[in-house]
This record gives structure tokens, C-alpha cells and sequence, in this order.
């Protein structure tokens, strides 16, 4: 927005806001920010965030449209972006519809499709069949309750979220959720229990069909990899679309040549959560390969947050270096020769693979993460399946021999530039006007 803005373009920012005890929608008018008129959403639906949905009904109530056509009227809106499904009404779109404003929609997770955003099931896998919204019901049991949602989207919840009490509740808070889903997916057999608060399947259902209806009525869909697409066009029919990879304000061009010396360790680096689908134990599992057959010749570091893993077993080689701050990626990435990103789901994109060759490092990722579509095979970057034979071959290979990843390296330093907000900004408008025009996409 703020580079749409440096371009000439007059923006607007509409978000969900906080509750009022009158429970009625408003839309009121905040401070604008550098240049951006901002407009709240009072009483919104809730933003359940990562942490699921355990009250399908609550996000099915509907609003008076006269309200959404209203607001677009007054602004003058020519083009609506969406970049979440949360705290949408559908009711936006429909007035968008009877105004002919056009809609775009960039997919940025699978909020919508799935309520846990992922689409990963309590065993840390991908969820293929919901099973008529059954499966649902044991996923999205540990989200935050509505008391809770109504705080955390308060304007007091804003002042007081990095104090240090509301951040070691937030902490105590994800570990409870965690072990219990943990519980569940360990458990042999989950029993039906009656709970007469509890939601039914057939709530999921129409929870999703609710967003999948506001899918197929959006004007077009800006899919941020061809990972999203694949995945988005198995719920969805709407075929106006197109696949143009995203960025982000903070990439630039900091690629410098790099030399990867074979008598010394490969330096490989992990950046991301623990959960089981980003795939740390997948390539944990890998390079425990490799020590069994005395492949030593490397050591991982890995950041992130509540990293807790026995490193005993890696003779050293794997240092867990916590959080990090963005701007330490610089010397973060000046000390890999080996990003891996080993994603076991569908990845829309994958941020820190962009960030990573932005600064010319090699990187291997899984045929799962969207930003494979930002490089060539084998020439730019490493694809595998999401295979541990696939991994370990791979790793084997560039362990004992660093020209792999020089030569990717070179490679990646004769492209013509990296892909800045700018550019971006660029690609965006055009997306634009050609909707605005109707003209083939």
C-alpha cells in the first residue's frame, strides 16, 4: 500500500477491528497512516488467527449489506484487495457486485478451506478428507474461545500485547493448545463424548461452503505460487486467475558471491517453527542418516521459536540459536552455504527462501513450497520431493562436493535483480487495470 501510494494510487486500509457491547457492524474512520486512509471494522467477525475455530455458527451471521455499499460509495472504490478471508463478510462482496467494483484476491494462506489455516490435520499431515467436517471438530476444539478472541482484538490488547505478562500468557497459552493436539493425535482411539456445546460437523460444512461461496464470487485470484493454485482449485471453481509471486517490503539486493570450502563444514541453516509439517524432523531424520554412515562433514544451525530438541544424538553438529531479530539475517546468511527448506505441506510461498536468495544463497526446498516457482531446477536452487532418500542423496552429494553450490551461486548472481516491492507494486497495478478493463487475464 505504501508503494501504491508513492505511485499515485489513493489507498484505503479496511480491517477488523475491536467489539462493542452494541453489537451491531460500523465501519468508523481511524488516524490515516502515511498516507493511507484507514477504516475499522467495528463488531467483525471474529480473527480466529492460527488457532482454529470452535464456533463455526458464530462466523455464519449475516449483516446489512446497505452498510458495505454505503462505505464503497462514499470512498468511490474502483478495486477491492483481499488479502485474508478473516473478519470478512460476504456481504462486502455482494455490495461490491451490485456497485460493479471489482474484487481481487491474493492467497496468502487456506483460511476459508480450512479454519487452522494450513490445512495440516491433528497428526501433523496434510488434510486430504475433512470427512464431511468430522475431522474438523477434534482440529479446531483447542481455539481460543470468544472471550478471548473479543480481548486479543481489543484496543487495549494492542497497547499491552508485547508487554512481557501478556507474552508469557500467549507462550503458556500456544504450549496448552499444543500438547493437547499433541494428546490427540498420539491417541489410539477418540471417543465420542456428547457435549451439547460442542459443534457439529455438518457447522464445518457449511463453514466452508460460506467461504467457498465468497471465493467463487471474488472477480479474480491472485494465486502467490502454483502450490496455492493446485491447491486452491480442488475446493473452488473460479477459474479467472492467475499465479504471480509475491515479495516483501524488506527484500533487496544484498547478493555477494559465496565460497563453500569442502575441508570445512557444510554450514546449513534452518529457519522456521517446530511444528511437524515445516519439516525440521524430516531433515533431523536426514542428517541422522548421515551420521550412521559417517557422512560428518557438516553442522545445521536452526532458528526459531521454542526450538526443544535432544541435539545429544548429533555429536554437536546441530546448535539451536533461538529467535533471531531481522535485521541479523545479513550475518545469519553470510554464515550459511545451505538454506533447506524442508516444508511437508502445502507452503503457499515461503518468505525466508526469497530472503535467502536475495542475499545469494543456495537453498533447497521441497516440491511443496510455493517459492519453487522463483527458481530453475538444479540451476538456480535444489527441488526435491518431500523425500528423506531424496534429502540424504542431495546432502550426501553437496557435502563431499561445493561446486553444486557454487555454481548455483554464480548463477543466481547473473540474474537481472531480485523481486522488490517495487516490482511488485508493478505487476499489482497491471493486474488492476486489466480487471478494471475487463481484458483477458
Amino acid at each position: 500500500m505504501k508503494n501504491q501510494i508513492k505511485n499515485g494510487d489513493e489507498v484505503s486500509l479496511l480491517y477488523p477491528g475491536s467489539f462493542l457491547l452494541n453489537a451491531k457492524l460500523r465501519l468508523i474512520k481511524n488516524k490515516p497512516y502515511k498516507g493511507i486512509s484507514v477504516y475499522e471494522i467495528l463488531n467483525p467477525i471474529s480473527i480466529p488467527l492460527l488457532s482454529g475455530i470452535p464456533n463455526p455458527e458464530d462466523f455464519l451471521k449475516n449483516v446489512d449489506v446497505n452498510i458495505y455499499i454505503d462505505f464503497l460509495t462514499q470512498l468511490g472504490v474502483e478495486v477491492i484487495h483481499i488479502h485474508t478471508l478473516m473478519g470478512l463478510n460476504k456481504e462486502l462482496i455482494e455490495a461490491a457486485k451490485k456497485l460493479n467494483i471489482k474484487t481481487l484476491f491474493t492467497s496468502h494462506d487456506y483460511f476459508g478451506i480450512c479454519p487452522k489455516v494450513n490445512l495440516i490435520n491433528l497428526q501433523g499431515s496434510i488434510c486430504k478428507n475433512y470427512d464431511n467436517g468430522k475431522n474438523c471438530i477434534a482440529c479446531n476444539e483447542n481455539g481460543y474461545s470468544n472471550s478471548l478472541v473479543f480481548l486479543m482484538q481489543s484496543k487495549l490488547y494492542r497497547y499491552l500485547k508485547n508487554s512481557s505478562i501478556i507474552k508469557k500468557l500467549r507462550s503458556y497459552k500456544h504450549k496448552l493448545v499444543r500438547n493437547k493436539n499433541h494428546a490427540l493425535s498420539n491417541a489410539k482411539v477418540i471417543e465420542d463424548k456428547k457435549n451439547e456445546s460442542a459443534p457439529s460437523a455438518s457447522a464445518y460444512v457449511n463453514l466452508r461452503k460460506y467461504y467457498v461461496d465468497i471465493l467463487n464470487n471474488i472477480d479474480f485470484i491472485h494465486y502467490n505460487s502454483s502450490v496455492a493454485k493446485l491447491t486452491y482449485e480442488k475446493y473452488i471453481d473460479n477459474e479467472n486467475s492467475r499465479v504471480l509471486n509475491i515479495t516483501h517490503s524488506n527484500i533487496k539486493d544484498n547478493r555477494i558471491q559465496k565460497k563453500s570450502n569442502s575441508n570445512e563444514p557444510l554450514k546449513i541453516t534452518y529457519i522456521g517453527s517446530i511444528e511437524k509439517y515445516k519439516g525440521l524432523y524430516f531433515l533431523l531424520d536426514v542428517l541422522e542418516k548421515l551420521l550412521i554412515n559417517n557422512i560428518n562433514g557438516w553442522k545445521l544451525n536452526i532458528y526459531g521459536k521454542n526450538v526443544n530438541i535432544n541435539t545429544e544424538e548429533f555429536l554437536g553438529k546441530v546448535n539451536i540459536k533461538g529467535t533471531y531479530d531481522y535485521s541479523q539475517l545479513e550475518d545469519i546468511f553470510k554464515n550459511t552455504d545451505l538454506l533447506i527448506v524442508p516444508s511437508i505441506w502445502y507452503e503457499t510461498f515461503g518468505y525466508i527462501a526469497l530472503e535467502a536468495f536475495s542475499y545469494g544463497v543456495p537453498v533447497i526446498i521441497t516440491n511443496l513450497v510455493g517459492f519453487k516457482d522463483m527458481i530453475v531446477p538444479e540451476v538456480t536452487g535444489i527441488v526435491i520431493k518431500a523425500s528423506e532418500d531424496e534429502l540424504y542423496g542431495k546432502l550426501r552429494t553437496l557435502v563431499k562436493y561445493r561446486q553444486k553450490l557454487s555454481y548455483i551461486n554464480h548463477n543466481i548472481l547473473d540474474l537481472l535483480g531480485v523481486y522488490t516491492m517495487e516490482k511488485h507494486t508493478k505487476d499489482i497495478k497491471r493486474l488492476y487495470t486489466k480487471l478494471r478493463k475487463a481484458i483477458h487475464l
